[in-house]
């Protein structure tokens, strides 16, 4: 009986992993053949990129005159062919790597990776101390 809990529990985790893998998959839209329009292709750079003269709000959000001269940019660069990277690149060289709301490297990386890998390393050693526990209970 022992040993059947012990094979269960460990494919249940595998069984919610691939659930929530294939969710994540499947809600994010990486397996979607549909080309964006120019419209959704302006939403998604205004919504990834800061507002140089505001805290903590990107380009789609707010009303500053910064904010409303990217969107224009956005809009007239997406409209002459741009790709998405050569618009996002001319925004850095005028307003600088801080410009774009995710990381890219360096310091921002740095920042994001580390309260991540500190809840992975309390979950496992949650899991290693309840292993330990269980082993000293019997």
């Amino acid at each position: 009986m022992a040993e059947r809990t012990r094979i269960r529990h460990p494919l249940r985790w595998m069984a919610l992993v691939v659930v929530l893998v294939t969710a994540l998959v499947v809600g994010s839209g990486v397996l979607s053949s549909t080309s964006r329009t120019q419209e959704q292709r302006i939403t998604a750079i205004e919504s990834s990129l800061k507002c140089p003269s505001c805290q903590d709000l990107s380009v789609a959000q707010s009303t500053s005159p910064s904010s409303l001269a990217i969107r224009h940019q956005i809009t007239d660069e997406v409209r002459a062919g741009r790709s998405d990277a050569e618009i996002i690149a001319s925004l850095q060289a005028r307003y600088g790597a801080t410009v774009e709301l995710t990381p890219t490297g360096g310091l921002s990386v740095i920042l994001w990776v580390v309260p991540i890998a500190l809840v992975v390393a309390a979950v496992l050693a949650l899991i290693l101390w309840r292993r330990r526990h269980r082993e000293e209970a019997r």
